[in-house]
């Protein structure tokens, strides 16, 4: 039953899966009645976010910024939800652009905080360095052929800090990635050739961590 132009409903049953960290996101939801757990994948370890209840509302980060959901929201119980899409979402947010402006940056700052607290809750330090260089090379890589440029001045000295490594041991994982030729330094910046060949190594270094004792 529609309560609102834009607005619908839907009910999940216990253990139905809303929707999937890094599925794309139109809509945002209004628990009306039921239980939702948020995840996400933290190093290949489920870390459980919170547990949402009636009157609790989910999934607004992707449709203000249009970027992939950050986390998985799956049913706890019998969940009821009213959802508003995009389109309706954003006719409201365009009736005051100051609100716009501010949610939109606001989205965009957690986005940036739940990516570092991912990227530190990864143990091995070569984890925490790749996983580093993704985060950038999707959030301010700009295509370039095949990989991405990340334009800027960063010096190895920096991503340690950056990703709380120390310096030697990240200047160490950093020349080992450069002769791999997985990342490029240079006076304007970090050329990555290949995203895929970079996500490939951070899964290799994830697993390695993983299963290190086996």
């Amino acid at each position: 039953m529609a309560e609102a132009q834009g607005a619908f409903e839907k009910n999940l049953a216990a253990g139905e899966v809303l929707f999937k960290e890094g599925d794309k996101g139109e809509e945002m939801y209004l628990i009306k009645s039921g239980k939702v757990e948020i995840s996400n994948n933290a190093g290949g370890v489920k870390k459980v976010l919170a547990e949402l209840s009636e009157g609790s509302f989910l999934g607004e980060m992707a449709i203000v910024d249009d970027a992939p959901r950050s986390a998985a929201a799956i049913a706890l119980s019998e969940v009821s939800l009213l959802i508003l899409d995009r389109a309706a979402f954003k006719a409201q947010l365009q009736e005051n652009p100051m609100v716009e402006y501010l949610i939109s940056s606001l989205v965009k700052r957690l986005r940036e905080t739940n990516e570092q607290v991912k990227i530190l809750l990864q143990k091995d330090d070569v984890c925490r360095v790749a996983a580093s260089l993704l985060a950038m090379g999707r959030e301010k890589g700009a295509p370039d052929g095949s990989g991405v440029f990340i334009k800027g001045s960063y010096t190895p000295e920096g991503l340690a800090k950056q990703v709380g490594v120390s310096i030697p041991k990240a200047k160490d994982i950093l020349e080992k990635m450069q002769a791999s030729s997985l990342i490029a330094f240079s006076p304007e910046g970090i050329k990555i050739p290949s995203m895929p060949d970079l996500e490939e190594y951070w899964r290799y270094a994830t697993l390695k961590e993983k299963f290190k004792e086996i």
